[in-house]
């Protein structure tokens, strides 16, 4: 199936699909700004046709909301030396309900898990998605999400895009889409200041997703001067020494300077937020977090020996196996005071923490909590929905994690926070296991990307 799910558009986006391949690269640069302002005009109409139950904000509602996802923003790259505006508003972790974009996002604006939202890849082959572009089922039109219930409380909505993944899982939601070609923060965040400028006086609520720590990672030139970054290293941007847990010297020399670019990358993204901070209204509550975080070779050999991955790629990127430097990602806030206290918070509960703020907590059939009010104490996080390798889900109780991979016949336990393999207390490794969801069935078809879109997914490492 293409993107408008008919069997003549599939038969039509295979000629496109075709066509675009055999177009010289420049050609097809200058044709992705008309292809993407044709999708944003789509979503936009979309938005229009969709039937809102009109809903009263509270009194004290803040008057404008903005969410920043950081694509691939691991917990642990928050701290004072690399990211000073993030980490002086840093309210906590929580763990990602997806180790990549689609069913990650789609979860953060349902507050539900992906087996339970859909959005999820429906094969538990091994072989699906390093060598083919489907993306999963898209969230049923009739279901409401955390933007729409902000415009059906009156709130003008903006969602921003800086690549097409994530389009692709919340395309139509919001009254106004800006879909982007690999675009870096300097492009997103003022585009975006504009337009909140220019509704300073009414509400707003926003979603940004940004893309500059996703591959290729090529921050200006001056961040890779400031963390002594190696620009004559071979393909430093993308990934190389992914299928070998052991690389040899060049090898160590690349993953030292690929983890230095990472934090280039994340520096820069700092500093943008910063500059955006200064010029956004008075009254806004800010949430800034992440999808997912990015592996950087910390498990390669584990993982390796374990796991199959269908790239291959070892301990690396993300989509694979829900490592912590994958699953764990920041809470940062500005305006809104989160009740943590340590306890194990989700991407599921974003929705409904920014609900809470309009006196909305309940609007959405969510399984996660709001923030505002506490983490429930018998919660048990749950990581699922891979996109490469057989599926693996992991779940979470106290200090300890298990990892499952039917397709693999693995359970491995790991004890936390360093996240070492271990053999789990049988009342742990019991509750744990009797937490994990069903696995894929196929019951719901996935879709083919076409045309433009095929193409701007190859460029940014999708196969």
């Amino acid at each position: 199936m293409t993107d408008d799910g008919s069997a003549g558009g599939a038969v039509a986006g295979a000629v496109v699909s075709r066509v675009v391949q055999r177009l010289p690269d420049s050609v097809k640069r200058r044709l992705a700004g008309p292809y993407n302002r044709v999708q944003t005009a789509r979503a936009d109409r979309e938005f229009r046709r969709r039937d809102r139950e009109s809903r009263q904000p509270a009194a004290d509602a803040p008057r404008h909301v903005v969410c920043v996802v950081v694509d691939a923003l691991r917990a642990d790259a928050v701290d004072p030396a690399t990211t000073p505006f993030l980490a002086t508003r840093l309210a906590g972790e929580a763990i990602t309900p997806a180790p990549w974009t689609f069913p990650a996002v789609t979860s953060l604006v349902t507050g539900r898990y992906p087996h339970q939202h859909g959005s999820m890849r429906q094969s538990d082959a091994a072989d699906r998605g390093a060598t083919d572009l489907v993306v999963p089922p898209t969230l049923a039109t009739e279901e409401p999400t955390l933007p729409e219930l902000f415009a059906a409380a009156g709130y003008r909505t903006y969602g921003a895009f800086a690549f097409h993944m994530p389009f692709f899982a919340l395309g139509g939601r919001f009254e106004r889409h800006a879909l982007y070609d690999d675009a870096p923060a300097d492009v997103v965040l003022p585009d975006f200041a504009d337009w909140v400028d220019d509704h300073a006086d009414e509400r707003t609520f926003s979603y940004l997703h940004l893309g500059d720590l996703h591959e290729p990672v090529e921050p200006p030139e001056s961040y890779w001067e400031r963390f002594d970054v190696d620009p004559t290293i071979d393909g430093l941007s993308r990934w190389r020494f992914r299928e070998t847990p052991d690389p040899g010297p060049e090898g160590e020399r690349y993953r030292d300077h690929r983890r230095r670019l990472y934090r280039a990358a994340a520096a820069y993204v700092d500093d943008r937020l910063a500059a955006l901070h200064d010029r956004l209204p008075a009254d806004v509550a800010l949430l800034v977090t992440a999808d997912h975080g990015e592996a950087l070779w910390e498990h390669a050999a584990f993982d390796a020996e374990t796991f199959v991955d269908s790239r291959p790629a070892y301990g690396i990127d993300h989509g694979g196996t829900p490592y912590e430097a994958i699953a764990r990602v920041p809470l940062v806030t500005d305006g809104l005071d989160l009740r943590l206290d340590g306890a194990p918070a989700s991407l599921v509960d974003v929705a409904p923490t920014l609900l809470d703020t309009l006196g909305c907590e309940d609007a959405l059939p969510a399984t996660g909590s709001s923030l505002l009010r506490g983490v429930p104490e018998d919660r048990i996080p749950l990581v699922e929905a891979c996109r490469y390798g057989h599926e693996k889900k992991a779940a979470y109780v106290d200090d300890w994690k298990l990892v499952v991979s039917r397709g693999d016949d693995a359970a491995v336990g790991f004890s936390l926070p360093d996240e070492e393999p271990t053999d789990l207390p049988e009342d742990v490794e019991a509750r744990l296991f009797e937490a994990l969801p069903a696995w894929p069935d196929g019951e719901h078809p996935e879709r083919r990307v076409s045309g433009m879109a095929q193409q701007r997914l190859e460029d940014l490492g999708y196969v």
